[in-house]
């Protein structure tokens, strides 16, 4: 039990060092990644399928520019920022980064099917 308080606080006290609408948008595309269609898949255009064959892969682009812009965002307002700052603003860019990253590659099949 101290082991999951401890890994809660942890996790907590990262979400709580890139601060809210990051973390609502990082949450967002974990939750989107999650969804992500297998390649070759019929559309569905009624009930859960509608959501995960045609609204998520309409919703993953935009969550992948806004966790550019962001991280765009994020290395700008380090030019201009303190030590504490600029060290919370690189957990963020890199945080980005990488969520951007494993989103491009968990939609890469999907689209890469519909191409074919």
């Amino acid at each position: 039990m101290a082991y999951l308080q401890a890994f809660g606080s942890v996790v907590g006290g990262f979400f709580r060092q890139l601060g809210m609408l990051r973390s609502a948008l990082i949450l967002g595309a974990v939750f989107v990644m999650v969804m992500a269609p297998p390649p070759g898949v019929r559309v569905v255009y009624e009930g859960w399928g509608f959501i995960e064959t045609v609204l998520m892969p309409t919703v993953a682009p935009l969550f992948l520019t806004g966790l550019l812009l962001d991280a765009l965002m994020s290395r700008v307002m380090m030019s201009d920022a303190d030590e504490a700052t600029r060290a919370r603003l690189r957990l963020s860019l890199r945080t980005e980064l990488l969520v951007a990253l494993v989103l491009v590659l968990a939609y890469a099949p999907f689209f890469l099917g519909l191409a074919a």
